[in-house]
């Protein structure tokens, strides 16, 4: 995957935030967090003084819809970059 999307973690609501998976990785250190119902697990990244959430963005198309319309329905606003 060549693109990633990413998200701001004050849009997660509260209640995914509550009921998330979160663990650092044993080999890159990085922190990573997976919500429910999500297909992908995210990375979560300091962007200034906020903190985001960076997530594979899939070139098969099933599993890009798949993705997209797991953060539409929460309402999450995302950007992707290539």
């Amino acid at each position: 995957m060549s693109a990633h999307a990413y998200i701001q973690y004050a849009d997660v609501p509260q209640n995914l935030i509550d009921t998330s998976r979160q663990h650092i990785d044993g080999v890159t250190g990085a922190k990573v967090i997976a919500f429910d119902g999500c297909p992908f697990a995210g990375q979560i990244e300091t962007d200034g003084d906020s903190l985001e959430v960076e997530f594979p963005f899939p070139r098969n198309a099933e599993l890009r819809d798949s993705f997209v319309a797991w953060l539409m329905n929460w309402g999450i606003s995302f950007m992707v970059a290539m």
